[in-house]
């Protein structure tokens, strides 16, 4: 005689894994979330250094030179760097800061190009005391 073996499971392993999934995705979010918080934030720090080449520039005489640079000791910015910095910070998620260090040969730079009408390279007495004027207004 022939048996055959009819025995029924009344635990099924199927049930077993879904009553275990709430606790495993319990433990997965709070492993996600500490990832998430201990990782920190994207920070870019940046620092742009504006130091060009003084222009080349000649004077007609002694007093053309004098006049320009007291014109130009009196400028904002003649004196040493002049520094500039932008942030912007979200918490938890990002940090920029830019800084723009310049140098006190943009601002001669600068007074050059205002004082020389021409553009010829040469600063005359006229033109000195046109942007001295120009600088007192």
């Amino acid at each position: 005689m022939n048996t055959i073996n009819t025995t029924k499971h009344t635990s099924k392993p199927g049930r077993r894994l879904a009553a275990g999934l709430p606790g495993a995705s319990l433990l997965a979010a709070i492993v996600c979330a500490s990832a998430i918080l201990v990782s920190g934030c994207i920070t870019s720090r940046e620092t742009v250094r504006k130091e060009p080449e003084r222009l080349k520039v000649d004077f007609e005489n002694e007093e053309a030179s004098r006049v320009f640079h007291e014109v130009l000791n009196r400028m904002p910015y003649a004196h040493g760097r002049h520094e500039s910095e932008t942030k912007v910070h979200i918490p938890v998620v990002l940090s920029v800061s830019r800084k723009v260090v310049v140098s006190e040969n943009v601002a001669f730079n600068k007074a050059v190009r205002r004082c020389d009408a021409n553009r010829d390279g040469m600063i005359t007495v006229h033109e000195a005391h046109v942007f001295a004027e120009r600088q007192e207004q």
